[in-house]
């Protein structure tokens, strides 16, 4: 009897433990599929989309004074390095001779257009808040930020890393088009303004390019 009761202890102590690795087991399969079921980051996209993203994400932290003529100021900047940042992705990773040649011309225009803007933050003050102005600024920041998250998850952006340049540079330019052309509502400083003329119709030329050019392979 003492025989039999010590069996069946055995018997239900190899049961619990079977059972206890087998669900070790199938957690553990379940895990690896898991990970690989997981979607893998397309390089091609997020070189890309990450300095697009860091620029946005500057703009929105910067704590505006309302002036126009400052504000437009810290903000074009910002803008304008964005565009810096996703060209020398381009110069670095693309493959397409067109584009890339495009975008060795596009990148000393834009460090002359953020030297420009340091140099008129140097000479503004904020001095005539203008609530209108930060508004409307502050909805084409916004607009820019889910134009660029709903671009990032649709089709919108391939395996190509030369067609996402293109298609993501057209969108920075029509923002700096939007900006420049609400700042020019309200602003009165003469080098801003010039800028923003001009940056408007810089951007203009620079997407019918971009759109003249073969597309990439």
């Amino acid at each position: 009897m003492k025989t039999l009761q010590s069996n069946l202890t055995i018997w239900a102590l190899a049961t619990l433990l079977s059972g206890g690795s087998l669900a070790a087991c199938a957690q553990a399969t379940t895990g690896a599929a898991t990970a690989s079921a997981a979607p893998a980051s397309d390089p091609s996209k997020t070189t890309l989309l990450q300095p697009l993203q860091m620029m946005i994400a500057k703009m929105k932290k910067v704590q505006a004074t309302g002036d126009p003529d400052f504000d437009y100021a810290v903000q074009a900047k910002l803008h304008t390095q964005g565009a810096q940042d996703l060209i020398k992705q381009e110069i670095q990773n693309g493959k397409d001779s067109s584009m890339q040649q495009m975008a060795k011309t596009l990148l000393p225009l834009n460090e002359a257009d953020v030297n420009l803007l340091n140099s008129a933050l140097t000479e503004i003050k904020p001095t005539r808040p203008n609530q209108a102005f930060v508004q409307q600024q502050s909805r084409n920041v916004e607009a820019m930020n889910l134009k660029l998250q709903q671009t990032g998850s649709s089709d919108k952006l391939t395996s190509n890393l030369d067609n996402n340049f293109s298609t993501l540079l057209l969108d920075q330019r029509q923002d700096a088009i939007d900006m420049a052309t609400t700042y020019l509502q309200y602003g009165k400083n003469s080098t801003l303004r010039t800028f923003a003329l001009q940056l408007v119709d810089k951007s203009k030329q620079q997407m019918d390019q971009l759109k003249a050019l073969p597309a990439p392979k």
